[in-house]
């Protein structure tokens, strides 16, 4: 079921839905430049048919500035301004009209010295009251125009880029869905800014209500194969499977294949990135080999080793490193043999119940150097010094223990 809380959008969300058009022709200000914003803002000309004699264009621009906003509405209709001008006039008209409540609340505004670690952080209270104004400036305009029909899909790019995140999922479908993620977001980040980082076991149960009611509504507002689509690739789950799946390079199949397993795995258990209770990630850290088998069923025996190795954080970001300094490919395999031979050796002496701990210590120093020596001759001592910080953590193991 949907929390019955208000619809509140993030500032940025709001000027694009509402009015980005006057946002970029007029400047319209954000609330903390409001005490320099002066309310005599003259209001930019329209075009005016070109039957108009010129003596009379001064008296049109004047009575735009009288009557409410739907008769400034119906006067630019009858001088046959286009709707993108017409919303965006109005747009700051409201933004006018808003113009004293915006002041108030800038006065509200509690100052953190920039030395301070809440430096740049709006308090919960005063961000809600901040998107409500901006809310009510929207629907405003939206209340004469109707709602703004593909804006930003408007400009080319922008729709190219959202049509292609939407994977073919509707623009009202999509519309909805950003409706419900907006209302989800601004409670996410009321609660992430109200517990200034200290998760208390109430905070943590708190947000995973929060992701599963969204998770609700958003499989209500699409069909389960749309509701697929989308996810696959807006979804958090999404996005970490196509880091960590960059080299590995998946086909289509097998991307879908393990999102699936990796989808469903996070769903029973908690998602991978994120919030999680304690009793969350005991049972992921559990049931990992669940997770292993039903990727490597989807993959198959040879494609899933492959994905092993090359889905390791340390072996992408190694094969960064290596195409950054314009290396052969075969360097990326050179230094994980190398990573895999010590990495084994290394097992064998701590595990070896015959050898002291100095003895043992004395083994691992050697074979960190050894293996210092082969990667540095690979990458260069530069590149090594690199690769230390990126993708060299296994080397710690090889160093003596403190204790």
């Amino acid at each position: 079921m949907r929390l019955r809380t208000p619809t509140l959008f993030l500032v940025a969300s709001v000027a694009v839905n509402a009015g980005l058009v006057a946002l970029v022709l007029f400047k319209a200000p954000f609330v903390f430049q409001a005490a320099s914003y002066g309310a005599a803002t003259p209001t930019p000309a329209v075009a005016i048919p070109q039957a108009s004699p010129a003596a009379s264009i001064p008296a049109f621009l004047a009575s735009l500035d009288k009557g409410d906003m739907k008769t400034l509405a119906d006067r630019l209709r009858a001088a046959g301004a286009s709707r993108e001008l017409t919303r965006a006039l109005l747009f700051e008209r409201a933004n006018m009209l808003l113009y004293e409540r915006k002041k108030d609340l800038a006065a509200q505004l509690v100052p953190q010295p920039y030395w301070s670690h809440k430096f740049g952080r709006l308090d919960p209270k005063f961000l809600s009251a901040m998107n409500a104004i901006y809310k009510e400036q929207g629907d405003m305009v939206n209340a004469l125009m109707g709602p703004d029909p593909g804006n930003p899909n408007d400009d080319p790019l922008n729709g190219a880029l959202m049509a292609n995140q939407r994977g073919g999922v509707p623009q009202a479908d999509s519309d909805r869905v950003q409706s419900i993620e907006n209302d989800y977001n601004q409670m996410k980040n009321d609660l992430a800014m109200k517990n200034s980082g200290a998760w208390l076991p109430d905070d943590t149960a708190r947000m995973a209500y929060l992701e599963g009611e969204e998770k609700k509504d958003l499989r209500s507002a699409l069909s389960p194969e749309r509701y697929l689509e989308y996810q696959m690739r807006n979804s958090p789950t999404a996005s970490s499977l196509r880091d960590s799946m960059q080299v590995f390079g998946p086909t289509e199949g097998e991307f879908r294949a393990v999102f699936k397993a990796q989808a469903d795995f996070d769903e029973q258990y908690g998602p991978q990135f994120g919030v999680t209770t304690p009793e969350q990630r005991e049972a992921r850290e559990a049931h990992q080999s669940d997770l292993a088998a039903s990727i490597e069923s989807a993959l198959g025996p040879d494609r899933y080793a492959q994905y092993k190795v090359e889905s390791d954080l340390s072996y992408i970001n190694t094969t960064n490193l290596v195409d950054r300094m314009g290396l052969p490919p075969a360097t990326t395999q050179q230094i994980t043999a190398v990573q895999s031979d010590i990495t084994k050796r290394a097992d064998g002496i701590q595990n070896d119940a015959t050898l002291s701990a100095a003895e043992k210590a004395r083994q691992l120093a050697a074979l960190g150097e050894e293996a210092n020596t082969k990667i540095t001759a690979a990458l260069g001592s530069d590149g090594m010094s690199v690769y230390k910080q990126s993708a060299g953590w296994w080397l710690d193991r090889l160093k003596p223990s403190t204790k």
